[in-house]
Order: structure tokens, then sequence, then C-alpha cells
């Protein structure tokens, strides 16, 4: 059969052009099948957003379910720029009261000695090893005019005779060891330090820049470090940072009751520090290298001790950290000129005011009159909001399900006939226009009372009168809250019921969807079915269409055969 695959090979007939066309004639069911499916998915497409929508609303509505809502408190002050303020909870009354602060609540601390370090080095240390509040740079510095050149691999004496070669002599620099200062002294008169050209901070780092030059007698001019030189080398171990003793060895010291534990020779003095903030002493400790000295300070205010135990090597008292604390105090205050009253920290709660759900900050003394009121901003965002979603999942249904006549031409849109979403439709409507039982005896129990009613001639909700709900919103929050939250057959729980029903697996919208995609999956086996079908059908007729070329084949070859025998005649 092969040999015939050319349509019209032996007949001339092109039967391959007639297959086709029967076949397409063949698959016009197929096609309607296939037009039904695009339809369902159009409409799969359509549930999917107004579920989307739904849920919106759902959202919303349970946005209004917090009691919290109706219970906001907003506080203004009398005087905005006094650092006296105050917030107020759910459980806070409005009304206005006045808060004196007489005095601010401070923490305890321990201050230790200044300058802990009693010096930064000696003559013939290297200036990149001086113990210093700030390192050494290399470079020039002007002294007399003169420059003078320092490197990192120079000892202190090497800058000092540096000085003196730079200046022929005039200017001779020492260091005493008892004081830790550096004095520069010149012997015509004349004493003038640094330049704009300076890129070394020899200068400034000796504490030696911008100082009064002072008359040495006998015709001399000298300078002296403002203070001592030599600072704590925090990033160094305890042993080697400088401080006296020096402290070795371990140790355990105590703060607050909480034991400290640290090795002189292998922990830096900044992992000391960070070990104590780290610990639940309750305190802060650091280190101020501008005075070379410690500081503790309790991390909460008030007028608690702060005890403290030093370690047998005496490490907290070579930082002169074991003397007497300084105590802090309670912050005293009074309401509406009443009696003064005191708390630990610089803000006050109930437990020391009295007054529920009020707490003031205060960072500053004075007066301040703190007004509390309802805050209904968010509830009012929240009703807008509900309305929107409302509106929204009524005005897509609308679209979905709307059937329009034009110039006698019907036009359904995709979900036109959907029992199901017209029932949501009148349902919502119920909702939103139904009663709260349980406030019936009252003049609040529908939305209309709210000022919310529908547009006319439509099922979407608008705030008609803006009046009634400023009103409702300012005189009447416990009945708006019963309405919305608190009556047993409250608005938002009947209607997040309804939703929750509306939207769960196997509910109204899980149904109606599973529908059409049931039925698409059906059509795809169809389709299915249907091609492999048409397939045989094709194969059968082009068989046919073959086995007739290979008749005419042999006809043909026939009636050669023949001719050529009356022709041999």
């Amino acid at each position: 059969m092969s040999s015939f695959t050319l349509a019209g090979l032996a007949s001339g007939f092109d039967w391959n052009d007639m297959v086709d066309q029967l076949m397409e004639i063949e698959r016009i069911p197929q096609e309607t099948l296939l037009e039904e499916q695009t339809t369902n998915t159009s409409k799969l497409d359509a549930l999917s957003t107004l579920t989307t929508k739904v849920e919106t609303l759902q959202s919303a509505v349970s946005d209004l379910q917090s009691s919290t809502l109706f219970n906001t408190k907003s506080t203004s002050l009398s005087d905005e720029t006094l650092n006296i303020s105050a917030t107020a909870n759910t459980t806070a009354s409005n009304g206005s009261f006045e808060v004196t602060v007489e005095s601010l609540a401070t923490a305890t601390r321990r201050i230790g000695t200044a300058d802990v370090v009693s010096q930064m080095g000696d003559e013939d240390t290297l200036i990149s090893a001086l113990r210093t509040s700030s390192d050494i740079t290399e470079g020039t510095f002007t002294v007399n005019g003169q420059e003078v050149t320092i490197a990192e691999t120079d000892t202190l004496q090497d800058v000092f005779d540096a000085i003196s070669i730079a200046t022929s002599g005039v200017v001779t620099a020492s260091y005493d060891s008892v004081s830790d200062k550096i004095t520069l002294e010149s012997a015509s008169g004349q004493l003038e330090l640094g330049s704009d050209d300076d890129t070394s901070n020899f200068l400034s780092a000796m504490k030696l820049d911008q100082f009064e030059i002072k008359d040495g007698g006998s015709g001399t001019a000298t300078v002296t470090s403002k203070s001592a030189l030599g600072v704590v080398d925090a990033s160094d171990t305890i042993a080697n940072s400088g401080i006296g003793g020096p402290i070795t060895g371990s140790g355990t010291f105590y703060i607050n009751g909480v034991a400290i534990e640290f090795d002189a020779d292998t922990d830096s003095v900044n992992a000391v520090i960070e070990r104590v903030n780290e610990s639940a002493a309750g305190v802060t400790m650091s280190f101020d290298s501008s005075s070379d000295q410690f500081r503790i300070l309790n991390n909460e205010t008030g007028a608690y001790d702060m005890n403290v135990a030093d370690s047998g090597n005496g490490f907290l008292a070579a930082l002169g950290l074991t003397g007497s604390a300084d105590v802090g105090d309670d912050m005293t205050f009074s309401i509406d000129g009443g009696e003064l009253k005191s708390s630990r920290s610089n803000k006050i709660t109930v437990d020391d005011h009295g007054m529920a759900g009020v707490t003031v900050t205060a960072s500053e003394t004075g007066t301040q009159q703190v007004t509390i009121e309802s805050d209904t901003s968010d509830l009012t965002t929240k009703i807008n909001s509900f309305i929107s979603a409302f509106n929204d999942v009524q005005d897509y249904i609308s679209e979905k399900t709307k059937i329009s006549v034009t110039d006698d031409e019907v036009e359904a849109a995709v979900l036109a006939g959907n029992r199901e979403l017209s029932s949501l439709d009148s349902n919502l409507r119920s909702f939103a226009f139904g009663a709260i039982d349980d406030l019936t005896s009252g003049s609040l129990f529908r939305l209309e009372h709210l000022g919310i009613d529908f547009i006319s001639g439509t099922s979407k909700l608008e705030i008609k009168d803006q009046d009634a709900l400023d009103e409702a919103l300012a005189d009447d929050l416990s009945t708006l809250e019963e309405f919305f939250v608190g009556a047993d057959d409250n608005f938002t729980s009947r209607l997040d019921t309804y939703l929750e029903d509306f939207l769960k697996t196997d509910g109204i919208m899980d149904t109606i969807t599973s529908t059409y995609t049931e039925r698409n999956a059906a059509i795809d086996t169809q389709i299915e079915e249907m091609e492999r079908r048409l397939e045989s059908k094709r194969e059968a007729l082009e068989a046919s269409f073959v086995a007739m070329e290979e008749a005419q084949s042999n006809l043909q070859t026939q009636a050669s055969a023949l001719e050529s025998i009356s022709l041999t005649w």
C-alpha cells in the first residue's frame, strides 16, 4: 500500500483533500464541545474573581467584629511642647486631668576613678604602642614654624629628639610619668604649635594643641598636656590594658548579686564590659576614653541600690567602682493638685496614679492637662471599607449576570441566569436591611438608623445621612457596639456566618465552581474519545482510497499488456 500514499498517483484524483473535508465535518460536534468548554472557563474565571471579592467582604465584616474599635481612646495635651505625654487604652474613661511632674526618676550609678591608667608608657615606648585616647598617626607636625617628621616606629624619645633638632635646640620636650603629661619648653620665649599643613595628630593626641602658652620664667615659654594622657586599651587583655596593678589571673566579681567571671590574661576589657551588659545584673557598663573612666548604670530608674562585690585580684577596685553608689531618685508627681506620689520610672501607670488605662510619660518637669476622648476614626474607616467591599460584590454580580437588549439583540453576561448568584445578591440585601432583634426596643437596630441605606434602584449601600452616623459615633457607641458585635444576632456575626457558608468547602461557591470544573473535565474525556474515533475513521477512509488506487493501477497494467499483445499480432 505504501506505493499509493501519494493521493491520485494512479487515479489522478486528490482524495487527501476530500478526506480532510470529511474529517472537518466529523469534527463539528467536537468544536461545539470546545466552545462550551471555553464558556465554562470564562465562568470559572468570573467565579474566581467573585470569590476574591466575597472574601474581601468577609474580611471587612471580620474587621468590624473587634470590640476594641468601639472603645478606642485618644489623648490631647494642653502643651504640645512640654515633654509630658499620655496614652489611653480601651479601659480608660473619657475626661480630663492635670498631671504635675515635680521631679524625674534617675538611675542608680557608679562612677569609677578618672584617669585609671597611671601612665601612657615611657620615653622608650613606640608611639604606636602608647595607651592614648587617639592612636598617633605618622606624618608631620609644626613647632615654631618648623616641620617635625615622625614614624610609627619612633619611640617617644625619638619624637622629642626630632622636635629639638627641627628647632635647633630651642624647643625641648619631656614626659613626666607621675603626672602622665608632656611639657614643651621654648628657650626663646616663643612657642607656636601646629599648622594647617600638619599630617600627624601628635600634638592633639598629646593634648598639646590650642592651649595658652605660659611664661616659664627667664625668657622661656612652656605648654603642658591639658590632662593625663594614659587611657585604658579596652581592646587588649585586662593584664595588658594599662589598668593599675596590673590585674592578672582569673576572678569573679558580682553586680546586683550576679556573678561575672573573667580571665585577665585572655579576656579583653571590652569582652568583660559586654559580658556585664548581657548578664542578668540589669546594668549597663561603659568606658569613657576621653576621661579614662568606667561607669555602671542601672537599667531601671528609681531609688534602687546597686550592690557590688569585688574579685580577689581587685578588678573593680582598680577601676574605682567599689565605693558608694550614687542611688537614683523616684519620680514625684501629683494628679489634679492632689498629694505628691512617686513612681520608680518616668512612665507612670495605674499602679502609680490609680486611673485605669492611662499611662503618662515624662522627660521633663512641669504641668500638663490631658484630655481623653473616644476615638472613632478607625471604626469609621472600617465602616467605609465594609460599604466599599459590599458594593464591589454587588457591582460584580450585576455585571456578570445582566442581560441586555440592543436593537433586538439579546446579550447575556457570562453568569446570566445563575440562580445562586442572584440568591447571593438578594441575601446580601436582606442582611443589610435586616433588623437586630435584640435592639428593636431602641432607636438603632437597622443600618438605615446609622444613615446607611441602599442607593435608589440598586443593591449598593451608601451613607445617605452623615449626621446620623456622626451622632451615633459620638453619642451612642455602646449601642453601636451591640449592633455590630454584642447582640446575640448582631450584624457582623450573622453576615459573617452566611459568607463563611457561601465560601466553605462544599458550600455554594464551591458547588458552582465544581460543576463547571467537572463539566470541563468530562468534555476533555469526550474530545479524547472523539479524537480516537476520528483517527480510526481517517485511517479507514485512507485505506479505501489506497485500495482504489491499487485497483486502478492493476487495471492500467492489464490494459497496457492487452494492447501490447494486439500490436504483436
